[in-house]
């Protein structure tokens, strides 16, 4: 199950990506992607730094909702060495991923960090923004 959502996420990313930001549209339970998210955020050496619920937050402005999820994650080291070298990146740390309900299926979107990337030579910032090394 988790081979079969990791290559849907993948082909799903790499078919919807935008400039600025990655989506994925997965034909699976929200709950369940929201599980393997964080499991494969771990795998992958990251933290969890904090889950924020926000399908409560949209009901309140009368919307109907289901599992709404932002997981904040990265590497403390790396998070706070950055932060310090570059102020202007923190907005954007740790890094955040949504998992949304719709229906049966669950989309996914994250801030493309590419899109950073040529504000910044420094090598050890070019390598966090850099995709093709991150979890997706």
């Amino acid at each position: 199950m988790r081979a079969l959502m990791a290559a849907a996420l993948l082909l799903s990313a790499a078919l919807c990506s935008a400039d600025n930001m990655i989506m994925a549209r997965i034909p699976v339970p929200a709950d369940l992607v929201f599980e393997y998210v964080r499991g494969s955020v771990e795998e992958h050496g990251y933290s969890v730094a904090h889950v924020q619920l926000c399908d409560g937050g949209m009901t309140d402005f009368g919307y109907k909702s289901g599992l709404y999820r932002v997981i904040f994650f990265g590497k403390l080291a790396e998070v706070r060495l950055i932060s310090e070298s570059y102020p202007e990146l923190a907005a954007y740390l740790p890094l955040k991923i949504a998992v949304i309900a719709e229906a049966q299926e669950t989309l996914l979107t994250v801030l493309n960090p590419e899109t950073l990337a040529p504000f910044f030579a420094d090598e050890a910032v070019q390598i966090q923004l850099d995709v093709g090394t991150a979890i997706w």
